[in-house]
């Protein structure tokens, strides 16, 4: 009873104060002024979440590790993606590190996934198949459309797209996953999706770099991190859940 307790309570605080910053800023209507205002208090939120993923590893040993490690470098690539004066000084786009960061990040989710299931267990017959290639084919139209930029650094272009594909392999997992069991695995899906909704959203602004909306950091901003809370409580609950029933 106190786990389940532990796990809605906390993202519930974390979401309930993102909530209320975003209102203490509703009226700043330029984006980057938001961002400036922002930086500490988000990297926070990060930190949050990091204490969160570690607290999770103590009660889940080391079935947890590999979550732990990809809060850890999402944090990273959070740090980038916040633009702070010392990442602009060194790095002529930091996005490009938060980039690179988040991938590694996937990796290791994809590596805590696969210590819950193994891919004969999940891919049996056609329709998890057909379910990977949805999600690898559409967000790569939808890159093209609403994300590439020629005028950016074609680095960040072929990084995004990579980090891209990456990223809706593991959705795909997920939902494979939840079609397949059902159950605890539906906070996995429902992170994995929150997560691609938040790329999404911040590859059509930041990283496209001419869209620039009033909300273009508030709203990847939240849908991350009930993303990084709901993957935390899915993985959580999914182990202990094969744990016992092995």
């Amino acid at each position: 009873m106190v786990y389940y307790f532990i796990l809605a309570a906390i993202p519930f605080a974390i979401v309930s104060a993102f909530c209320i910053h975003w209102f203490t800023i509703s009226e700043e209507s330029n984006p980057n002024k938001r961002l400036e205002t922002s930086r500490g208090i988000y990297l926070g939120f990060s930190f949050q979440v990091l204490v969160f993923a570690w607290l999770l590893f103590q009660l889940g040993h080391a079935r947890f590790a590999f979550p732990l490690y990809a809060i850890a470098f999402s944090m990273i690539g959070d740090w980038f993606n916040l633009q702070f004066p010392f990442a602009k000084k060194y790095m002529k786009d930091p996005v490009l590190g938060g980039i690179f960061s988040f991938a590694i990040a996937q990796v290791f989710l994809i590596l805590s996934f696969r210590q819950l299931i193994t891919w004969e267990e999940l891919y049996q017959g056609v329709k998890p198949i057909l379910v990977t290639a949805v999600f690898l084919i559409l967000p790569a139209i939808i890159f093209y459309f609403r994300v590439y930029n020629p005028d950016r650094s074609k680095w960040v272009m072929a990084s995004a797209f990579i980090y891209g594909l990456v990223l809706c392999f593991f959705v795909s997992l997920c939902v494979n996953a939840y079609l397949l069991y059902g159950g605890t695995w539906m906070y996995l899906a429902i992170g994995a999706g929150f997560f691609l909704l938040s790329d999404a959203v911040m590859g059509e602004t930041t990283i496209n770099g001419t869209r620039h909306p009033k909300w273009e950091f508030q709203v990847p901003w939240i849908t991350y991190l009930i993303a990084q809370c709901f993957l935390l409580i899915g993985f959580f609950l999914v182990s202990h859940t094969r744990m016992l029933a092995h």
